[in-house]
């Protein structure tokens, strides 16, 4: 943490100078008026390039990862919220939920890139396979879920290029209690996601590939070793104790790399009456998490967090995005004068 407490003096004085350059609502604006208002960059252009350099160095340097999972679906955007560019600066990386970007989610991606944030999106086995599910269900589609996967994953994967990486989500189930036939069908399914994701990994040695899910579902993959961080799916448990048991189960499975783990936990939806979703009881998970990553473990590495709906957190009446700040703190804190 070494350089991110000699870059910090500098990030923080100029946020406040971005506070006060560039004060205004964000709750009103929207797309369909077009104000030119010079932003700070223009303003006061020397001490943003300090800012920028800054945070670069902190995002380069040993601290606590943070993702954060952003639902961009919505291609006419009538809020701030609804843009990348708006997310605090000091997370690592955003995941776009829907990989068919608008012009304007081109320019934010742009926008955060020079801040040192990364933009990766995701695939996920478990959607594709519920996609088909439900369609022959109706049926609206009659061939077989292997060839449905096929055509997916080569839609999916073609959609790649704009971004910085890639997150391969794999759920499934556990082979425990499968029948030999169920296993070997599992194992021909995970091998054709995965053979995708690993020829995609090969031809983007520039970019990175993350796993999110149940590594213990794994069925003789050797994928894990090739990822940059092993996301554990833990949005839904009940209290910052599940955590450390949700890592230990996922060391169950044979050649799971110990050193990359990354949790996850929800912001509150914005359903005022849903009051599990993003909570530990009464408490908010992504503070509970937060204080969990920091803490020490034996036999694995607590590496960072993953927020998912981070956009419902940008809704608060006091600060834009007040609790993903608040975790951010908490894991990666303002050194003390």
């Amino acid at each position: 943490m070494k350089l991110y407490k000699k870059s910090f003096k500098g990030i923080a004085l100029a946020a406040f100078s971005v506070l006060a350059l560039s004060a205004c609502s964000d709750w009103t604006d929207t797309e369909s008026i077009n104000l030119e208002e010079p932003g700070v960059s223009e303003q006061a252009p020397e001490q943003y390039a300090k800012y920028l350099k800054n945070l670069q160095a902190y995002k380069n340097s040993d601290h606590k990862i943070v993702y954060g999972w952003f639902d961009n679906s919505e291609k006419v955007p009538f809020t701030r919220g609804q843009h990348i560019s708006d997310a605090p600066d000091s997370l690592d990386v955003i995941i776009m939920m829907t990989p068919d970007l608008a012009e304007f989610e081109m320019e934010d991606m742009a926008t955060v890139r020079e801040k040192g944030t990364k933009v990766y999106y995701s695939i996920s086995y478990d959607n594709i396979l519920k996609e088909h599910t439900d369609k022959v269900k109706e049926g609206t589609e009659t061939g077989t879920f292997s060839a449905y996967l096929s055509a997916e994953l080569n839609k999916l994967i073609a959609l790649e290029a704009p971004f910085d990486g890639l997150v391969a989500e794999y759920r499934g189930s556990n082979p425990i209690y499968m029948s030999e036939a169920d296993r070997i069908e599992a194992k021909a399914n995970q091998d054709a996601f995965f053979g995708v994701i690993s020829g995609w990994k090969n031809a983007n040695a520039n970019k990175q590939l993350v796993f999110k899910g149940y590594p213990a579902n794994l069925i003789g993959q050797s994928v894990l070793s090739s990822c940059e961080h092993i996301i554990l799916v833990t949005d839904d448990v009940t209290d910052a104790a599940q955590l450390g048991i949700e890592a230990l189960q996922a060391l169950i499975a044979e050649g799971v790399p110990a050193d990359r783990f990354v949790v996850t936990a929800s912001t509150v939806s914005l359903d005022a009456t849903d009051k599990t979703t993003g909570f530990y009881g009464t408490a908010r998970a992504l503070s509970e998490a937060a204080y969990w990553v920091t803490g020490a473990s034996t036999g694995f590495e607590r590496v960072g967090l993953a927020i998912e709906n981070m956009q419902n957190d940008y809704y608060n009446a006091t600060n834009n995005y007040q609790y993903v700040r608040e975790a951010i703190n908490i894991m990666n804190p303002a050194p003390k004068k």
